[in-house]
């Protein structure tokens, strides 16, 4: 048994240290092929490329068993509570023994999980913006209502920068996490040994996530459609769409404005993301720019077939084009957008519409 041990802990001393390297490595990546060496490599590693567990289960089988031996002494020559104690010590080492089993298995996924995303990143021309949390959101704030929620604080956790070629548009856009904090006050009941009920009060964080694309558009401006504030706006616009109408609030500087931008393929196309996104809101503000927000944090997704267990698949899954469903469809309802604005072409509503589904 000794000698397994020592096996097994010298090949998770070498698989950590491979993993590092490839850390090390996929954080200096600066393209697909950069990623798909440092895969690579692991193959030279061998098989299996995962932890050995006999040392984990060694160590816990060398503590159970004197402290199971001590227990039944115990218990025998004193009294119950010494079993009751070791017993309880028993399902401690049990937990920390099942989880020294996983860990190993969750770091790989975790890797795993880190490379496939910067694939992604790769494959859509993504790069990630360094910004003050608390200042960008403020300066968004300034634009945009989309940024004025949470009473106590605002903050951007994440901002990639991309740009679409499409067909007859292309643009620059932000990719945004956007996370704020709502403070409030609640009261609650408390009721003592001797049935004594008291009315007491305290603070409550709410926190929110948001997510979107930030886009220049230029081809309407002062317009917002809101699912979040249906209810408690009312609408300075009807469409000839009653299930448009009920969903959005549309609120516009101007009726002309309004109409010009909300042409029927224009209201099925939004219908369309409405139905796909949660709580979707559209904000062109006055200076042209387009926010487009809502609560998926579903656009880029680790939906990777392979994983570092066997690196020669997930190297060439990697090499691969990663598919985001949603962020292909996201950045194509903007072009949608711009493509109808900019022509003010009227399709009727039963056109055929030409990406794929959301995926929620």
């Amino acid at each position: 048994m000794f000698s397994g041990m020592i096996e097994s802990r010298d090949h998770n001393i070498r698989l950590k240290q491979a993993l590092a390297l490839l850390d090390k490595a996929a954080n200096r990546a600066q393209s697909d092929d950069d990623l798909v060496k440092s895969v690579k490599r692991l193959e030279a590693f061998g098989s299996p490329l995962q932890f050995d567990r006999r040392f984990v289960d060694g160590l816990a089988l060398l503590a159970a068993i004197p402290l199971a031996g001590a227990a039944a002494w115990f218990a025998y020559t004193r009294n119950q509570d010494y079993l009751i104690g070791a017993g309880a010590v028993l399902v401690i080492l049990l937990i920390v023994w099942l989880v020294g089993r996983s860990s190993g298995m969750r770091k790989l996924s975790a890797l795993s999980d880190q490379l496939h995303y910067k694939s992604s990143l790769f494959d859509y021309g993504l790069t990630a913006e360094s910004f003050d949390p608390k200042s960008e959101a403020q300066a968004l704030g300034a634009r945009f209502n989309a940024f004025r929620h949470g009473n106590y604080s605002r903050e951007m956790r994440s901002i990639l920068h991309g740009r679409y070629e499409g067909e007859e548009h292309s643009f620059e856009y932000r990719l945004y996490h956007f996370h704020y904090v709502d403070k409030r006050t609640e009261t609650y009941t408390t009721t003592d040994s001797k049935g004594r009920v008291q009315v007491r009060t305290r603070t409550v964080y709410d926190h929110h996530d948001r997510y979107g694309f930030l886009v220049p558009f230029g081809y309407a401006h002062g317009i917002t459609i809101s699912e979040t504030m249906l209810g408690f706006i009312s609408s300075t616009w009807k469409t000839a769409s009653t299930s448009f109408n009920r969903k959005f609030s549309v609120r516009a500087r101007s009726d002309i404005e309004a109409a010009k931008f909300l042409v029927p393929k224009v209201i099925l196309e939004i219908e369309k993301v409405g139905d796909a996104l949660t709580s979707m809101d559209l904000e062109i503000n006055d200076a042209g720019d387009l926010c487009l927000s809502f609560g998926d944090a579903n656009m880029i997704m680790i939906n990777r077939t392979h994983g570092l267990e066997t690196p020669g698949a997930f190297a060439e899954e990697l090499a691969a084009c990663a598919d985001q469903p949603n962020l292909t469809s996201a950045l194509q309802f903007l072009h949608t957008l711009m493509k109808y604005s900019d022509n003010n072409f009227d399709v009727p509503l039963q056109a055929e519409r030409k990406y794929g589904p959301w995926n929620r």
